[in-house]
Protein backbone atom coordinates (compact mmCIF):
# COMPACT_ATOMS: atom_id res chain seq x y z
CA UNK A 1 0.00 0.00 0.00
CA UNK A 2 1.46 3.51 -1.15
CA UNK A 3 2.51 5.93 1.61
CA UNK A 4 2.11 9.71 1.71
CA UNK A 5 4.55 11.34 -1.29
CA UNK A 6 5.60 14.56 -1.25
CA UNK A 7 7.47 16.80 -3.63
CA UNK A 8 7.52 15.99 -7.16
CA UNK A 9 4.57 13.85 -6.76
CA UNK A 10 2.38 17.20 -5.24
CA UNK A 11 4.16 19.70 -8.08
CA UNK A 12 2.46 17.15 -10.66
CA UNK A 13 -1.05 16.99 -9.32
CA UNK A 14 -1.30 20.33 -9.20
CA UNK A 15 -0.38 21.13 -12.07
CA UNK A 16 -2.63 18.83 -13.68
CA UNK A 17 -4.93 20.49 -11.18
CA UNK A 18 -4.79 24.04 -12.78
CA UNK A 19 -4.66 22.58 -16.52
CA UNK A 20 -7.81 21.40 -15.77
CA UNK A 21 -7.62 18.22 -16.53
CA UNK A 22 -7.59 14.07 -14.93
CA UNK A 23 -4.53 12.03 -14.52
CA UNK A 24 -2.98 9.97 -17.24
CA UNK A 25 -4.36 7.21 -15.04
CA UNK A 26 -7.66 7.73 -15.05
CA UNK A 27 -10.12 6.70 -17.79
CA UNK A 28 -13.40 8.51 -18.36
CA UNK A 29 -16.67 7.48 -19.65
CA UNK A 30 -19.47 7.78 -17.22
CA UNK A 31 -20.52 9.65 -13.96
CA UNK A 32 -20.04 6.71 -11.24
CA UNK A 33 -15.99 6.15 -10.80
CA UNK A 34 -14.05 3.03 -9.06
CA UNK A 35 -10.75 4.57 -7.75
CA UNK A 36 -8.11 1.97 -6.65
CA UNK A 37 -6.00 3.31 -3.29
CA UNK A 38 -2.83 0.65 -4.49
CA UNK A 39 -2.64 1.71 -8.40
CA UNK A 40 -4.66 5.28 -7.95
CA UNK A 41 -6.35 3.96 -10.81
CA UNK A 42 -9.31 5.65 -11.77
CA UNK A 43 -11.94 4.33 -14.04
CA UNK A 44 -15.98 5.45 -14.56
CA UNK A 45 -19.25 3.75 -15.83
CA UNK A 46 -22.45 4.80 -17.00
CA UNK A 47 -24.10 3.54 -13.79
CA UNK A 48 -23.74 2.71 -10.04
CA UNK A 49 -24.70 -1.02 -10.67
CA UNK A 50 -21.84 -0.97 -13.21
CA UNK A 51 -19.39 0.66 -11.03
CA UNK A 52 -19.81 -1.14 -7.95
CA UNK A 53 -20.05 -4.89 -9.50
CA UNK A 54 -16.59 -3.68 -11.64
CA UNK A 55 -14.96 -2.33 -8.25
CA UNK A 56 -16.46 -5.90 -5.98
CA UNK A 57 -14.94 -7.96 -9.50
CA UNK A 58 -11.51 -6.43 -8.46
CA UNK A 59 -11.81 -5.28 -12.34
CA UNK A 60 -10.21 -2.05 -11.35
CA UNK A 61 -6.50 -1.87 -10.10
CA UNK A 62 -5.80 -4.54 -7.32
CA UNK A 63 -8.52 -4.53 -4.78
CA UNK A 64 -11.67 -5.86 -4.95
CA UNK A 65 -13.14 -4.33 -1.75
CA UNK A 66 -15.05 -0.92 -1.83
CA UNK A 67 -13.87 0.75 1.66
CA UNK A 68 -15.60 4.38 0.56
CA UNK A 69 -18.17 5.64 -1.37
CA UNK A 70 -17.67 9.64 -2.23
CA UNK A 71 -21.06 11.43 -3.86
CA UNK A 72 -21.15 14.67 -5.92
CA UNK A 73 -24.05 16.11 -3.84
CA UNK A 74 -25.62 15.85 -0.37
CA UNK A 75 -26.88 13.16 1.18
CA UNK A 76 -25.40 10.40 -1.57
CA UNK A 77 -27.15 12.19 -4.63
CA UNK A 78 -25.61 12.78 -7.99
CA UNK A 79 -22.83 10.94 -9.64
CA UNK A 80 -20.02 8.86 -7.42
CA UNK A 81 -16.78 7.25 -6.74
CA UNK A 82 -16.34 3.87 -5.40
CA UNK A 83 -12.70 3.84 -3.63
CA UNK A 84 -11.15 -0.21 -3.46
CA UNK A 85 -8.75 -1.18 -0.79
CA UNK A 86 -8.10 -3.25 1.63
CA UNK A 87 -10.03 -3.47 5.29
CA UNK A 88 -8.41 -0.87 7.18
CA UNK A 89 -5.80 -1.97 9.98
CA UNK A 90 -3.67 -0.20 12.20
CA UNK A 91 -0.26 1.12 11.21
CA UNK A 92 -1.48 1.27 7.52
CA UNK A 93 -2.69 3.79 5.66
CA UNK A 94 -4.55 3.76 2.02
CA UNK A 95 -4.58 6.85 0.37
CA UNK A 96 -5.41 8.71 -3.29
CA UNK A 97 -3.16 11.68 -3.66
CA UNK A 98 -5.41 13.16 -6.09
CA UNK A 99 -9.10 12.60 -6.51
CA UNK A 100 -8.79 14.08 -10.26
CA UNK A 101 -11.83 15.01 -12.12
CA UNK A 102 -13.34 14.60 -8.65
CA UNK A 103 -11.34 17.05 -7.30
CA UNK A 104 -13.36 19.69 -5.13
CA UNK A 105 -16.18 17.86 -6.01
CA UNK A 106 -17.32 16.11 -2.85
CA UNK A 107 -20.01 16.70 -1.18
CA UNK A 108 -21.22 13.26 1.02
CA UNK A 109 -19.30 10.04 1.46
CA UNK A 110 -19.78 6.52 3.17
CA UNK A 111 -16.81 4.26 4.95
CA UNK A 112 -16.57 0.99 5.24
CA UNK A 113 -14.44 -1.90 6.33
CA UNK A 114 -13.36 0.36 9.61
CA UNK A 115 -11.93 2.90 7.86
CA UNK A 116 -11.67 6.06 9.04
CA UNK A 117 -11.62 8.86 6.47
CA UNK A 118 -9.23 12.50 6.25
CA UNK A 119 -10.11 14.34 3.01
CA UNK A 120 -7.57 17.03 2.70
CA UNK A 121 -8.28 20.80 0.79
CA UNK A 122 -5.37 19.85 -1.66
CA UNK A 123 -3.41 17.22 -3.26
CA UNK A 124 -1.07 15.09 -1.70
CA UNK A 125 -2.33 15.59 1.69
CA UNK A 126 -2.01 19.13 2.34
CA UNK A 127 -4.00 22.38 2.96
CA UNK A 128 -6.91 22.12 5.65
CA UNK A 129 -8.34 18.45 6.58
CA UNK A 130 -11.79 16.73 7.97
CA UNK A 131 -11.46 13.48 9.92
CA UNK A 132 -14.59 11.34 10.21
CA UNK A 133 -15.30 7.95 12.06
CA UNK A 134 -14.81 4.79 11.00
CA UNK A 135 -17.99 2.84 9.33
CA UNK A 136 -20.25 6.11 8.83
CA UNK A 137 -21.60 8.80 6.40
CA UNK A 138 -22.55 12.47 6.61
CA UNK A 139 -22.64 15.46 4.40
CA UNK A 140 -18.91 18.18 4.23
CA UNK A 141 -20.08 21.34 6.24
CA UNK A 142 -18.70 23.97 5.00
CA UNK A 143 -15.43 23.45 5.68
CA UNK A 144 -14.89 20.63 2.91
CA UNK A 145 -17.80 21.07 0.51
CA UNK A 146 -16.28 20.33 -2.81
CA UNK A 147 -13.02 21.26 -1.88
CA UNK A 148 -11.22 17.94 -1.27
CA UNK A 149 -8.80 16.82 -3.15
CA UNK A 150 -7.07 13.74 -2.01
CA UNK A 151 -7.69 11.32 0.77
CA UNK A 152 -6.48 9.01 3.31
CA UNK A 153 -7.98 5.86 4.59
CA UNK A 154 -6.72 4.66 8.23
CA UNK A 155 -7.83 2.20 11.23
CA UNK A 156 -9.64 4.72 13.16
CA UNK A 157 -12.48 4.45 16.04
CA UNK A 158 -15.91 4.32 14.77
CA UNK A 159 -18.36 6.07 17.06
CA UNK A 160 -19.65 2.71 18.62
CA UNK A 161 -16.03 2.39 19.21
CA UNK A 162 -15.69 4.87 21.31
CA UNK A 163 -18.81 4.79 22.96
CA UNK A 164 -18.24 1.46 24.25
CA UNK A 165 -15.24 2.79 26.41
CA UNK A 166 -17.56 5.55 27.90
CA UNK A 167 -17.05 5.30 31.40
CA UNK A 168 -15.06 1.68 31.15
CA UNK A 169 -11.65 3.21 29.72
CA UNK A 170 -12.18 7.11 30.32
CA UNK A 171 -11.58 9.02 32.96
CA UNK A 172 -14.15 11.23 32.03
CA UNK A 173 -16.75 10.83 29.45
CA UNK A 174 -20.23 13.53 29.53
CA UNK A 175 -22.98 13.59 27.67
CA UNK A 176 -24.23 16.76 25.72
CA UNK A 177 -28.01 16.34 25.13
CA UNK A 178 -28.13 19.68 23.08
CA UNK A 179 -31.67 19.71 21.16
CA UNK A 180 -35.07 17.76 22.15
CA UNK A 181 -37.75 17.28 19.63
CA UNK A 182 -41.34 16.56 19.61
CA UNK A 183 -42.22 13.63 21.72
CA UNK A 184 -44.29 11.83 19.04
CA UNK A 185 -46.04 8.13 19.94
CA UNK A 186 -44.38 5.01 18.71
CA UNK A 187 -45.14 2.30 16.66
CA UNK A 188 -48.62 -0.05 18.06
CA UNK A 189 -47.50 -3.51 19.72
CA UNK A 190 -50.02 -6.34 21.07
CA UNK A 191 -49.78 -6.49 24.91
CA UNK A 192 -52.11 -9.34 25.31
CA UNK A 193 -54.62 -11.44 23.51
CA UNK A 194 -57.58 -13.75 24.89
CA UNK A 195 -59.79 -15.95 23.08
CA UNK A 196 -63.30 -17.01 23.95
CA UNK A 197 -63.59 -20.61 23.53
CA UNK A 198 -66.62 -20.54 25.60
CA UNK A 199 -70.94 -20.13 24.81
CA UNK A 200 -71.08 -17.19 26.70
CA UNK A 201 -69.80 -13.51 26.40
CA UNK A 202 -67.19 -12.75 29.22
CA UNK A 203 -65.84 -10.01 31.02
CA UNK A 204 -62.30 -10.24 31.58
CA UNK A 205 -59.63 -7.98 32.81
CA UNK A 206 -56.51 -7.97 30.09
CA UNK A 207 -52.85 -7.09 29.89
CA UNK A 208 -49.60 -7.76 31.10
CA UNK A 209 -46.29 -5.61 31.35
CA UNK A 210 -45.34 -4.34 28.03
CA UNK A 211 -41.42 -3.66 27.39
CA UNK A 212 -40.54 -1.45 25.17
CA UNK A 213 -36.96 -0.12 23.74
CA UNK A 214 -35.26 2.94 21.93
CA UNK A 215 -32.91 3.51 19.48
CA UNK A 216 -29.61 5.55 18.86
CA UNK A 217 -27.12 6.14 16.84
CA UNK A 218 -25.34 3.23 17.33
CA UNK A 219 -28.12 0.96 18.14
CA UNK A 220 -27.18 -1.13 15.24
CA UNK A 221 -23.60 -1.75 17.07
CA UNK A 222 -24.61 -1.54 20.46
CA UNK A 223 -28.06 -2.68 22.36
CA UNK A 224 -29.65 -0.46 24.61
CA UNK A 225 -30.66 -3.09 26.76
CA UNK A 226 -26.73 -3.69 27.06
CA UNK A 227 -26.16 -1.69 29.96
CA UNK A 228 -22.91 0.62 28.30
CA UNK A 229 -22.29 3.71 30.70
CA UNK A 230 -22.73 6.29 27.88
CA UNK A 231 -26.44 4.81 27.56
CA UNK A 232 -26.66 6.32 31.23
CA UNK A 233 -24.89 9.40 30.75
CA UNK A 234 -27.32 10.06 28.18
CA UNK A 235 -30.57 9.76 30.35
CA UNK A 236 -28.67 11.20 33.55
CA UNK A 237 -27.64 14.58 30.70
CA UNK A 238 -31.43 14.44 29.56
CA UNK A 239 -32.97 15.13 32.91
CA UNK A 240 -30.31 17.77 33.93
CA UNK A 241 -30.99 19.39 30.60
CA UNK A 242 -35.02 19.22 30.37
CA UNK A 243 -36.03 18.20 33.34
CA UNK A 244 -37.78 15.18 32.21
CA UNK A 245 -37.05 11.27 32.70
CA UNK A 246 -35.15 9.36 29.72
CA UNK A 247 -35.33 5.80 28.71
CA UNK A 248 -33.62 3.62 26.54
CA UNK A 249 -35.62 0.36 27.22
CA UNK A 250 -39.22 0.95 29.66
CA UNK A 251 -41.53 -1.40 30.86
CA UNK A 252 -45.00 -0.05 31.61
CA UNK A 253 -47.98 -2.56 32.95
CA UNK A 254 -50.96 -1.63 30.93
CA UNK A 255 -54.73 -3.61 31.51
CA UNK A 256 -57.88 -3.11 30.37
CA UNK A 257 -61.09 -4.76 31.57
CA UNK A 258 -63.00 -6.08 28.13
CA UNK A 259 -66.35 -7.80 27.06
CA UNK A 260 -65.24 -10.87 24.90
CA UNK A 261 -67.86 -12.22 22.69
CA UNK A 262 -68.29 -16.24 22.13
CA UNK A 263 -66.24 -17.85 19.64
CA UNK A 264 -63.98 -14.32 19.41
CA UNK A 265 -60.66 -13.09 20.24
CA UNK A 266 -59.88 -9.87 21.95
CA UNK A 267 -56.63 -7.84 22.17
CA UNK A 268 -54.99 -4.94 23.76
CA UNK A 269 -52.82 -2.81 22.24
CA UNK A 270 -50.06 0.12 23.08
CA UNK A 271 -48.43 2.70 21.52
CA UNK A 272 -45.64 3.97 23.63
CA UNK A 273 -44.60 8.06 23.98
CA UNK A 274 -41.28 8.33 22.44
CA UNK A 275 -38.82 11.25 23.21
CA UNK A 276 -36.32 12.06 20.46
CA UNK A 277 -33.10 14.55 21.15
CA UNK A 278 -29.45 14.88 19.49
CA UNK A 279 -26.61 15.58 21.15
CA UNK A 280 -22.61 14.43 21.53
CA UNK A 281 -20.00 12.90 23.76
CA UNK A 282 -16.62 14.16 25.25
CA UNK A 283 -14.40 11.60 26.56
CA UNK A 284 -10.94 11.80 28.37
CA UNK A 285 -8.50 8.87 28.02
CA UNK A 286 -5.89 8.79 31.03
CA UNK A 287 -3.50 6.48 28.45
CA UNK A 288 -3.80 7.99 24.80
CA UNK A 289 -6.33 5.99 22.47
CA UNK A 290 -6.41 6.37 19.10
CA UNK A 291 -3.14 8.09 19.42
CA UNK A 292 -4.89 10.75 21.39
CA UNK A 293 -6.14 11.07 25.32
CA UNK A 294 -9.73 13.11 24.00
CA UNK A 295 -12.25 12.15 21.75
CA UNK A 296 -15.29 14.17 20.51
CA UNK A 297 -18.56 12.09 19.37
CA UNK A 298 -20.48 14.37 17.70
CA UNK A 299 -23.63 14.21 15.61
CA UNK A 300 -25.19 11.52 18.65
CA UNK A 301 -29.05 11.18 18.33
CA UNK A 302 -31.30 9.23 20.58
CA UNK A 303 -35.10 8.12 20.18
CA UNK A 304 -36.51 6.15 23.43
CA UNK A 305 -39.93 5.43 25.43
CA UNK A 306 -40.72 7.95 27.87
CA UNK A 307 -40.20 6.67 31.60
CA UNK A 308 -43.94 5.80 33.57
CA UNK A 309 -46.09 7.14 30.58
CA UNK A 310 -48.37 3.98 29.08
CA UNK A 311 -48.94 6.32 25.82
CA UNK A 312 -52.07 5.26 23.54
CA UNK A 313 -53.96 2.14 24.21
CA UNK A 314 -56.19 0.16 21.92
CA UNK A 315 -58.65 -2.86 22.38
CA UNK A 316 -59.45 -4.97 19.34
CA UNK A 317 -60.95 -7.96 18.25
CA UNK A 318 -63.02 -10.51 15.99
CA UNK A 319 -64.72 -13.89 15.80
CA UNK A 320 -61.95 -16.46 15.28
CA UNK A 321 -62.03 -18.39 12.29
CA UNK A 322 -62.26 -22.22 12.65
CA UNK A 323 -58.74 -22.96 12.02
CA UNK A 324 -57.83 -20.16 14.80
CA UNK A 325 -60.21 -21.69 16.68
CA UNK A 326 -59.07 -25.34 16.31
CA UNK A 327 -55.69 -24.39 17.40
CA UNK A 328 -56.18 -21.92 20.48
CA UNK A 329 -59.21 -23.80 21.89
CA UNK A 330 -58.46 -27.21 21.19
CA UNK A 331 -60.91 -28.98 24.26
CA UNK A 332 -61.27 -25.79 26.19
CA UNK A 333 -64.64 -24.52 26.79
CA UNK A 334 -63.19 -20.95 28.72
CA UNK A 335 -61.05 -18.35 28.18
CA UNK A 336 -57.50 -18.65 26.66
CA UNK A 337 -54.41 -16.78 26.78
CA UNK A 338 -52.27 -17.65 23.63
CA UNK A 339 -49.71 -16.00 21.45
CA UNK A 340 -50.52 -17.73 18.59
CA UNK A 341 -53.61 -14.85 17.98
CA UNK A 342 -53.23 -11.72 14.96
CA UNK A 343 -50.40 -9.35 16.02
CA UNK A 344 -51.16 -5.51 16.24
CA UNK A 345 -51.74 -3.68 13.01
CA UNK A 346 -50.78 -0.81 11.55
CA UNK A 347 -48.23 2.05 12.69
CA UNK A 348 -48.63 5.71 15.04
CA UNK A 349 -47.38 8.30 12.67
CA UNK A 350 -43.49 9.00 13.33
CA UNK A 351 -41.41 11.42 12.78
CA UNK A 352 -39.76 12.15 9.27
CA UNK A 353 -36.09 10.53 8.58
CA UNK A 354 -33.81 13.02 9.95
CA UNK A 355 -31.33 14.76 7.51
CA UNK A 356 -27.99 13.47 6.81
CA UNK A 357 -25.86 14.71 9.72
CA UNK A 358 -22.47 17.09 8.91
CA UNK A 359 -19.23 16.24 9.37
CA UNK A 360 -17.86 18.98 10.83
CA UNK A 361 -15.21 19.92 13.87
CA UNK A 362 -12.19 17.96 15.66
CA UNK A 363 -12.45 14.54 16.84
CA UNK A 364 -9.66 14.76 18.54
CA UNK A 365 -7.62 16.99 20.59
Amino acid sequence: MRKHRLGAAVLAAVMVCLAGGVPANAEQRGDHCVADTATEVIRCFDSVGESLAAASAGKVGASATVISVLYEHANFGGASVAITGSPCVEGTNQTIGFLGDWNDKISSFQTFQNCYITMYEHAEYQGESQEWYANDSANYGSNMNDRGSSVVYSRGPSRAELLKDCGRATKNCNAHVDQRGQDFYGSWGRVDTVYNCSANKITQVIGKRDTRSGKNTVSNEISVSAGFEFLVDWSVAYKRTWGQEWGWETSESVETRIEVNPGYWAGLDRSPVMRVADGWYDMWFDKRKWGHNQWYVWNFSGEGPAPGVVGQTRTVGKKMTSDEKKKVCGKSAGLVRSSAGAQAEGAAATPAAPPVRVAEGRLHS
